[in-house]
């Protein structure tokens, strides 16, 4: 099992230009629609390699509880602390991130506002960081070394964040095109991969 997601605090879907373009996308307009929870997520998982292979990201979005949550396959923009910092100044609101990788035991969340209010992640059953006052939502859950996927899910119920699909909603696929700053990043990146082919790193310090 592996998802990221970006949880934003408030109803921003009609700025997702906005969003995206923050993490160095462009908005292509081609949207799809999907009104099962099961069928969106298959879609991401199915094609975001294609797609990616293709200069294209793919990103679900959409709006429930007060939240506006992205969907991102790739756990690439969940990651990404400076441009999250940006997007929570430039919309002036909480942004809060879920990392869930059962394969290499890895759980995270964040919480942004200007700063980083709060940011826990384990891998492989050692803590990696733990940093600032705990939440108090985080109560009762096992936010230590022992953190697993429910715990992640249930932090995020309580903050009143559905990340399984309970609602029946639409959910939106985006695909976004690479803007000239970030294809020129990622022919760096692919340089250095081929001057340091060889070297592994554990998955979450790729970046």
């Amino acid at each position: 099992m592996t998802n990221s997601f970006i949880a934003i605090k408030g109803n921003f879907f009609n700025r997702a230009d906005e969003i995206f373009a923050t993490f160095k996308y462009l908005d292509t307009a081609y949207d799809k629609q999907f009104n099962n929870w099961q069928e969106f997520n298959n879609y991401l998982c199915d094609n975001y390699f294609e797609f990616a292979n293709n200069d294209t990201a793919i990103r679900g979005i959409w709006t429930a509880n007060g939240w506006t949550v992205i969907n991102d396959p790739e756990m690439v923009d969940t990651i990404d602390e400076a441009a999250l910092l940006q997007l929570s100044k430039l919309l002036d609101t909480e942004i809060i991130t879920f990392l869930i990788q059962t394969t290499s035991n890895s759980f995270g969340f964040t919480v942004y506002h200007d700063t980083i209010k709060r940011h826990f992640f384990a891998s492989g059953g050692e803590i990696i960081d733990n940093l600032h006052s705990p939440l108090a939502q985080e109560n009762g859950l096992n936010i230590n070394a022992d953190i697993f996927a429910d715990d992640i899910l249930n932090l995020a119920n309580r903050l009143g964040i559905d990340l399984e699909g309970k609602n029946e909603l639409t959910y939106t696929v985006k695909q976004l095109a690479y803007n000239e700053e970030m294809k020129n990043e990622l022919e760096k990146y692919k340089a250095q991969q081929k001057e340091t082919a060889g070297g592994t790193k554990p998955w979450w310090k790729l970046w």
